[in-house]
């Protein structure tokens, strides 16, 4: 039997996106409900001719790649380009690193409360600005507009479930027999990396980098060269939301950067 998808996919016109938007999209823990319609998707980084050029996240700042070597994003619904992505090297990973690993004393030395307070206002900014994530979704990765915006909901419940932290990963203090106590407890790693696929551009990013900040880590992600758009726009996020220039770097690029990450000394 042969099951035909009946769904209308969509563009990346903003006009089609408006009328395909769903009035009501509630997730199962009620993340996003009754979503407004922004009216306008806002760019990234720079734009030219129509096409958003997708620079490094490092140390607070988009940056583009060293060697100055771009690669398409293509909308595989339409075939329409949509944006062009850094290639990086070894040498931005490096800085991405070094700009991490500056940053770790700083985070790693706050309280888990004081970590998990940013990423309460984070997860509040995930929910406001869910309407214009989703849209960056269709027009890189091809979802119609109802998976794109569950797409970010199952994401904003990975960052509720960070922001529970402080109370699920307390360590606890056990005496054992007499004068024999022992002490179970969570310390920071350091640098970590996250290297994520194409299918989910929101949710999948979620599953590590919320829970790795919240613990005391620094992250350096490395996106699908394939859909860079809506993790651009969430790193601008998570500086509104008062993240620490460094704590959250991104890396664009293909194999070279993968490698670079895996073999780096310094990513735990």
């Amino acid at each position: 039997m042969v099951h035909i998808d009946k769904r209308p996919r969509i563009d990346s016109t903003e006009e089609t996106l408006d009328k395909t938007m769903p009035p009501n999209v509630e997730s199962p823990t009620g993340v996003i409900n009754a979503l407004p319609v922004m009216a306008t998707t806002k760019p990234t980084t720079t734009t030219k001719d129509n096409i958003t050029e997708v620079n490094n996240y490092i140390n607070g700042s988009f940056v583009p790649p060293i060697k100055s070597s771009y690669l398409p994003v293509i909308n595989p619904s339409t075939s329409n380009e949509v944006g062009s992505v850094a290639l990086s090297s070894k040498d931005d990973v490096s800085a991405a690193v070094s700009a991490a690993s500056a940053a770790f004393p700083a985070w790693s030395n706050l309280t888990m409360k004081s970590r998990v307070a940013i990423l309460l206002k984070f997860h509040y900014l995930i929910r406001e600005h869910a309407t214009e994530l989703a849209k960056l979704i269709v027009i890189e990765n091809g979802k119609n507009m109802t998976e794109a915006l569950a797409d970010v909901a199952k994401g904003n419940e990975t960052v509720e479930y960070a922001c529970s932290l402080p109370q699920i990963a307390q360590g606890k203090t056990l005496q054992v027999s007499r004068e024999v106590t022992c002490m179970d407890r969570r310390d920071a790693l350091g640098v970590v990396a996250s290297i994520v696929p194409f299918n989910f551009p929101f949710m999948v990013p979620m599953w590590t980098v919320p829970i790795a900040l919240a613990c005391g880590n620094t992250v350096v992600l490395k996106p699908s060269e394939k859909v860079p758009l809506t993790m651009m726009r969430v790193a601008e996020l998570f500086k509104e939301a008062g993240l620490p220039d460094g704590v959250f770097n991104m890396v664009q690029g293909t194999k070279e950067v993968v490698e670079a990450l895996i073999d780096h000394p310094t990513v735990r």
